[in-house]
């Protein structure tokens, strides 16, 4: 990723000492065409330019000073582009959904922290990503992106995006592990809702003070080509609480110009009366100037005392081909399948019960 680095001085009063710190500005731009066919009566086919195919769409800065002492303060500032259109997207104030922001608009809602860091490790304040999320985004091949192979235990599940907390938190306190301790690594968050003292829940006398607080951490180990993490979290919710614990891991084969990466990821969450599970497996495997890439997910709702419970599996397979450090062109195929009254479908698609879903796109992804 290229750097634009600006020189910031900044001085206090008369005699004080100039304190040296640079600016990045970084961002990612990404479009593909896809299609997306349902099956079924009252299904629905969708042909569109989409955004965010193989890497999300983004525009950030970040800085860094160094306060001497081994200790350094940091920023980041980051926002979602939808450069299909050239909007952006709204964010959260308090982890709720009366909370949500505006979509179309331009905002820091990717992060917006600021951080102080040391031999202690790392604190971090502000908008941030949940610790149980980045074992759903990293040890899928196809991460979270808004392409057609995206992760489908994310959007299947109780925690994915209809969840204010399924991705990020705002109001967020969070600390990161120093990086070493022999390959093991961590990271707590806290993060408020911000609701009042004396808030109740409508039609009750029940405290709603504690409704969009989130706790959750995430625990480590990385060495050689072996990755392995567990995550857990916890979100307060009037309609009930949202508990999300998943565990990842990955193995990397062979040298680094012909390596095949495996992938997994177990997934548990429940909400209320309805639990869900999922479990997902993947590869990646370097092919001269580009990269196959593959995975299987599958994810039950297990609603209480249902006799159905519906079920989701998703395969996708694609390949990236690197035109160079930066700039790269790709294609994805993924097949959506569903049971015991599942519905679930590609984005765009709609497709009937127990039907599948199949779509195809392709893409350019440029990084600066």
């Amino acid at each position: 990723m290229k750097k634009y680095v600006f020189a910031l001085a900044s001085a206090g009063a008369a005699g004080a000492a100039l304190a040296q710190s640079s600016v990045t500005l970084f961002g990612v731009v990404d479009a593909a065409v896809s299609h997306t066919r349902g099956s079924g009566d009252g299904s629905a086919h969708k042909t569109q330019l989409t955004n965010s195919g193989n890497m999300f769409s983004r525009l950030g800065f970040r800085g860094t000073e160094d306060l001497g002492g081994g200790l350094s303060a940091g920023f980041w500032l980051e926002a979602g582009l939808q450069n299909d259109n050239g909007t952006g997207f709204g964010s959260n104030a308090n982890n709720q959904a009366s909370g949500a922001g505006t979509a179309g608009i331009l905002s820091f809602n990717r992060r917006s922290t600021v951080s102080l860091s040391g031999p202690f490790g790392e604190f971090r304040l502000g908008r941030d990503y949940v610790p149980a999320f980045w074992n759903t985004a990293i040890f899928d091949p196809f991460g979270t992106g808004g392409g057609i192979g995206a992760n489908q235990i994310y959007f299947s599940g109780l925690g994915g995006l209809p969840a204010p907390t399924g991705t990020r938190a705002s109001n967020s306190i969070g600390y990161f592990l120093p990086g070493n301790l022999g390959g093991f690594y961590g990271q707590a968050m806290y993060a408020m809702g911000e609701n009042d003292s004396n808030s109740v829940l409508p039609g009750t006398l029940r405290s709603n003070r504690r409704d969009g607080s989130h706790a959750g951490f995430r625990f480590g180990y990385l060495q050689g080509g072996f990755n392995i993490a567990l995550a857990t979290g916890k979100t307060r919710y009037a309609s009930g609480d949202l508990r999300v614990t998943n565990l990842g891991a990955s193995y990397t084969f062979g040298p680094s110009l012909i390596s095949l990466k495996l992938t997994g990821e177990l997934y548990t969450e429940s909400k209320g009366s309805t639990d869900g599970k999922g479990a997902l497996v993947g590869f990646q495997l370097p092919v001269g100037p580009g990269e196959i890439k593959g995975s299987y997910a599958r994810y039950r709702l297990e609603p209480a005392n249902a006799a159905l419970k519906p079920t989701t599996s998703k395969f996708a397979i694609g390949y990236v081909h690197n035109l160079s450090k930066r700039t790269a062109l790709y294609a994805t195929f993924a097949r959506i399948g569903n049971r015991n009254g599942a519905a679930q479908a590609l984005a765009g698609a709609i497709t009937m019960p127990n039907r599948a879903s199949t779509g195809t796109e392709f893409g350019m992804r440029h990084i600066f």
